[in-house]
């Protein structure tokens, strides 16, 4: 009976070392997702900046300076994917240059806009609160606005059919 003991409870460990993995596994991977599913500011900040340079620093600290193109995202969720840079330059490097360049939104850490003009008047340069501020804003006036046509779309219908019949 004792040299069974031990078996027991290696076995038990070890089933209970596999469950912990497993666990912790599933725990990353939600956070991961969480933290990828909540990007609108990224996304805004893409959107605002898209046909201009922008400088991104990626997981491996390289910096690529290029113009995004392109927003990538999923089909199936409508989630933010990844960009598409061109003329991208690693490192500030004349000779590492890409023509056209995908980045997954999981391999990018920082993404900064650069303004090409120093000489601008500060009013026309644009704070990132600002940018995604004005979105949200754009956004639910283009809702109300939807709604509103619904409603006076309605409205005149009605009244044309009202007229219609009156006649």
């Amino acid at each position: 009976m004792k040299e069974g003991i031990p078996d027991l409870i290696l076995k038990f460990e070890k089933k209970e070392k596999e469950r912990l993995k497993r666990k912790r596994k599933r725990k990353t991977n939600r956070n991961n997702v969480q933290n990828r599913g909540s990007q609108s500011f990224i996304y805004f900040l893409f959107l605002h900046n898209k046909n201009k340079v922008v400088e991104i620093t990626t997981n491996n600290f390289d910096l690529l300076k290029g113009e995004i193109i392109e927003v990538k995202k999923y089909t199936s969720n409508n989630k933010l994917k990844g960009i598409i840079l061109t003329n991208a330059i690693k490192n500030n490097l004349t000779n590492c240059t890409f023509e056209k360049l995908y980045i997954s939104l999981s391999n990018i850490y920082t993404c900064m806009p650069i303004t090409s003009n120093s000489n601008e008047p500060l009013k026309e340069k644009k704070n990132i609160a600002t940018v995604i501020i004005n979105s949200y804003k754009i956004l639910m006036v283009n809702k109300i606005y939807e709604k509103f046509k619904k409603i006076g779309g309605q409205l005149i219908k009605s009244q044309q059919n009202g007229k219609e019949n009156s006649i």
